[in-house]
């Protein structure tokens, strides 16, 4: 009897170690399944901050735009009137902003037309200079981490 005993004893030991193990395994998938999920949580939340950050910034690009246009305009005799000086902050303040958020403005005069980036919103015809090369740019494009937010507008050179 004392035999039968150690037998039985050792077969629930062993049914209770492999019910053991199952729930083990059960919990490692269980808790490699949350991990995947944090993950993919976090990646989405990345995602949606990018568009609300491109939603917002082409919200706000147009005064920017001004901005610069402003400043462009104003007269050289008046170049160090405290109000430009508070255009001339102001910019800076806008430019800060961009970059602190990986905003780069798109490089375009005296590069090659790149309907990737530009939009031509007009060309000339100078076979004293490149076919398809960007002579003027009417509108600043912003690229966001690589993405264009805003193609910029563009005046290239057509040569027919």
């Amino acid at each position: 009897m004392p035999e039968e005993k150690k037998v039985k004893a050792n077969s629930q030991a062993g049914d209770k170690n492999t019910e053991a193990a199952i729930n083990l395994e059960g919990w490692k998938k269980a808790l490699a399944d949350y991990h995947n999920l944090q993950k993919e949580t976090d990646k989405r939340m990345a995602q949606l901050n990018d568009l609300v950050l491109s939603a917002v910034v082409l919200e706000l690009l147009p005064v920017f735009d001004n901005y610069e246009t402003a400043l462009g305009h104003v007269p050289p005799e008046q170049k160090n009137e405290p109000w430009v000086k508070g255009l001339e902050h102001t910019m800076k303040l806008w430019e800060n902003f961009l970059r602190e958020h990986n905003i780069q403005k798109i490089v375009t005069l005296g590069k090659n037309f790149d309907p990737r980036e530009q939009e031509a919103v007009g060309h000339i015809n100078d076979s004293q200079q490149a076919d398809q090369l960007v002579v003027q740019e009417v509108q600043s494009g912003y690229l966001y981490q690589q993405f264009v937010l805003r193609p910029a507008k563009v005046i290239i050179n057509n040569i027919n």
